[in-house]
């Protein structure tokens, strides 16, 4: 299923979590800035270099899902995450939105791709089932680094 919405992004950074997760607040080291993600079991916040303002927010849930990086993308990156719910939150910090997603294990997708003149930025977040899902920098791009650096984020 594919849900897209304009968000206004704070704090340069897109969240991904289980309702459960929504609060949890975690500590971007030099590390997590230059991977350009904080991860957490309940949340993930997936930087925007340097941008709070529109884009446009694009959440594919499946349910047969592929992850393609685009030839356009300015970044990407994959993380593990699993749906403890019938949905999960996207969005930024007070403006979630609520995902349908079937419950479970999955690779979750996220790149960033050019925008439009009303969209700074495209920001795509693609789940796929997975029974091993894992941490990779898929395009490095304008991120600092081409490999993960720190998995596991401190919460605040």
């Amino acid at each position: 299923m594919l849900t897209e919405f304009a968000e206004f992004i704070l704090y340069t950074q897109l969240l991904l979590s289980n309702p459960a997760g929504l609060g949890v607040g975690l500590i971007w080291s030099n590390d997590e800035v230059a991977q350009g993600f904080a991860w957490d079991e309940d949340t993930i916040a997936f930087g925007v270099p340097d941008h709070d303002g529109d884009c446009l927010v694009s959440v594919d849930t499946g349910p047969e899902t592929s992850l393609v990086v685009a030839d356009d993308a300015l970044w990407a990156v994959a993380v593990p995450f699993t749906a403890a719910g019938p949905t999960v939150e996207v969005g930024t910090v007070l403006s979630e939105c609520p995902i349908p997603i079937v419950p479970g294990r999955y690779q979750v997708l996220f790149q960033a791709r050019p925008g439009t003149t009303e969209h700074a930025f495209r920001l795509e977040i693609t789940f796929s089932r997975n029974d091993r899902p894992g941490f990779a920098i898929l395009k490095q791009g304008i991120l600092k680094t081409g490999r993960v650096l720190r998995k596991q984020a401190s919460r605040v």
